[in-house]
């Protein structure tokens, strides 16, 4: 296509025709393409950045100037969009990680704050519980090993779980 052709081409897009626009696209929709998959480096996201960019590019057409050149000008539209969807990328990821270190932090605050009433626990609760949950031993097992009956390890968790909740939430009350 040459350029006195593609001028022709702006010209009629600045009146609205949507078949000049169309024929601009065909032209140049593969380098959009390219421009936007060397900088993002994915077929799907280079996909929907040129397609941005082609959209864009036709709604701004009054804004490139006489004498431009169409392609030059929808490559750097494709490319700035590229750019653009990039930090965006980073600052979602960014975002990502600090909730994810926050929630690691927690759960090893609430690690530690579980062991601690776990060791405040009379040794009879402790063993129970720490064979049945933390050694992850079934209700006879645990039976067998203490030389008890499975009903009294039940009671026995029971009783270590409400005295685990009242010393966590005092815990909580003297801290807060």
């Amino acid at each position: 296509m040459d350029v006195f052709s593609e001028e022709k081409l702006v010209a009629g897009c600045r009146r609205g025709d949507k078949r000049a626009y169309a024929a601009l696209v065909s032209r140049y929709a593969r380098d959009v393409f390219a421009v936007s998959f060397s900088v993002v480096g994915n077929v799907h996201d280079a996909e929907d950045i040129a397609q941005e960019a082609l959209l864009k590019g036709f709604v701004q057409i009054a804004a490139l100037r006489k004498g431009k050149r169409f392609g030059p000008w929808i490559c750097r539209i494709a490319r700035n969009l590229a750019i653009d969807f990039l930090r965006r990328q980073k600052t979602h990821k960014q975002a990502a990680a600090q909730i994810q270190l926050a929630r690691r932090a927690e759960s090893t605050e609430d690690y530690h704050v579980l062991e601690k009433a776990i060791q405040r626990l009379d040794e009879t609760y402790r063993e129970t519980i720490l064979l049945y949950y933390f050694d992850g031993e079934r209700t006879e097992d645990v039976a067998e090993k203490l030389n008890i009956s499975p009903a009294t390890v039940l009671s026995r968790l029971s009783r270590a779980r409400r005295q685990l909740r009242e010393i966590i939430e005092n815990q909580q009350e003297t801290d807060g």
